[in-house]
């Protein structure tokens, strides 16, 4: 005899599916050690009054995924690497580490992604500081990172395998927003009246048993805890993420920077690691409490009908469902405005009483972000759009603020946008809004792109993603 309540189907609602953002992907992960030797090159910033690393934190390390593309004629692989490094000092050096890797695995930058987590607590990558301490370790470390990425890309391409890829978005309060004014300038600090973006995006990977093999963080936050007092290697906050992640689900975590020119954590630049750790302990449990919100891989939810109680009961049951598998790979250049690079005088009248030694400095640095990307007063800025079933990935080099991601997922509701800083090159440097240009900030003044370039990276990026085949529906 069955005692359960009756369930009533004579009404149907106007919506009675919902179907969660999947990709069926045939992908294969893997992870290696990038961590440097102690005593390496690490000088990332100007207050620090030690520029070689003393110690290690954490370990470093590169994660790659290998997507088999079976849309392209024959067949074709592409790689998504996330390393833990900070940026790219000039496009000699980015071309010094991405090329070998592309031309070892048959890839060019339209099938390879290489993406740097934007520590500041990692080692320099840059030729030009040999004969400083440390420095002589430099060289070595980029060929051995080169082979890593190298074995890690291929071993992930051998491990491939069907998988089911669901997607959801979570929410971490630990960026905020670090534009705080201060006299007639904006400081990089926590500005308590600013909005900043929490939004966590969380891929969980599952094979055709359902059982998961990996799980996807993207998140937008200056990895910033460790500063200039601190020297030791360290992924910073992103190292105890993937430690609570991995410990509490027994498979790989993939970290990956978004938008995150604007955002920081509230307490940074501080001694110690005790910070860096418990922030990330704050987004691991953001992404574990939106796994625990996830259904089994390959399911929606149907409406069944109604129970009456004490109230009407709407009961929903989960019910199997097909995973998108189409994947599209798009990407080109948009065109954006330059400003002219100030000299030494003109430094001088802006800030008035700057160290010589600092304004020269800026100078170079403006020249090393201009070689091989800005002709004259104009620039080709590279995105990239990867739809992966219902997930679209837009990448780009430089550090664009938030706007890009809020932007792009509020004209894109129906699908998962996951977004990409310091992606590839050349442009790396900063892309603040338009309204940003009125103040006096270290985003607008070491940037080389006049007012308006992150809206014109929108509208570009958002074009792409409008070619794109039309999103499958969430409810139905």
């Amino acid at each position: 005899m069955d005692d359960s309540a009756p369930l009533i189907t004579d009404a149907r609602p106007s919506v009675s599916t919902w179907t969660p953002r999947e990709s069926a992907l045939v992908v294969g992960t893997a992870v290696v050690d990038i961590t440097p030797p102690v005593g390496i090159r690490a000088h990332n910033w100007g207050a620090a009054r030690i520029g070689h690393a003393t110690g290690v934190h954490r370990p470093l390390t590169a994660s790659a995924l290998a997507i088999f593309d079976a849309e392209a004629s024959a067949g074709q692989w592409r790689y998504i690497v996330t390393a833990d490094l900070g940026w790219w000092q000039s496009i000699a050096v980015y071309s010094g580490v991405f090329d070998p890797i592309a031309e070892a695995l048959g890839a060019s930058n339209q099938t390879l992604l290489l993406h740097l987590v934007h520590t500041h607590a990692g080692p320099s990558l840059a030729e030009g500081e040999l004969g400083l301490p440390g420095s002589e370790l430099v060289e070595p470390y980029r060929a051995r990172l080169v082979q890593a990425i190298i074995d890690a890309c291929v071993t992930a391409r051998e491990a491939a395998i069907s998988q089911v890829v669901t997607w959801a978005y979570g929410h971490c309060d630990m960026a905020v927003n670090r534009d705080f004014a201060c006299g007639d300038r904006e400081v990089l600090a926590f500005n308590p009246a600013g909005e900043a973006d929490d939004t966590v995006v969380v891929g969980r990977f599952s094979n055709t048993s359902g059982e998961i093999t990996g799980v996807l963080v993207n998140y937008a936050c200056h990895p910033t805890t460790l500063a200039h007092e601190n020297s030791l290697l360290s992924p910073d906050f992103i190292g105890a993420t993937r430690e609570l992640v991995e410990t509490a689900t027994k498979v790989p975590c993939f970290f990956f920077q978004g938008a995150s020119g604007d955002l920081s954590p509230r307490e940074q630049y501080t001694p110690g690691v005790e910070v860096a750790d418990r922030h990330g302990r704050s987004l691991g449990h953001a992404v574990l409490s939106t796994l625990e919100t996830m259904g089994s891989p390959a399911t929606r939810l149907e409406f069944e009908g109604v129970v009456e109680s004490g109230a009407p009961l709407g009961i929903w049951h989960p019910q199997p469902a097909r995973p998108n598998g189409h994947t599209e790979f798009l990407s080109g250049t948009v065109e954006v405005e330059c400003r002219p690079v100030l000299t030494v005088d003109e430094l001088a009248t802006r800030w008035a009483g700057i160290d010589p030694f600092a304004a020269t400095e800026r100078i170079s640095r403006s020249e090393r972000l201009a070689d091989g990307y800005r002709n004259g007063l104009m620039a080709e800025h590279p995105v990239w759009v990867w739809q992966l079933g219902d997930a679209v990935f837009v990448a780009q080099p430089g550090e664009a603020f938030s706007k890009l991601q809020t932007e792009l997922r509020e004209r894109f509701p129906e699908r998962t946008i996951v977004v990409l800083n310091l992606t590839n090159g050349p442009g790396f440097m900063y892309l603040p809004p338009f309204e940003t240009y009125d103040v006096d900030s270290y985003q607008v003044w070491q940037t080389l792109l006049a007012r308006g370039g992150l809206e014109r990276v929108i509208e570009y990026a958002a074009s792409l993603i409008a070619a794109l085949p039309a999103p499958r529906a969430v409810t139905a």
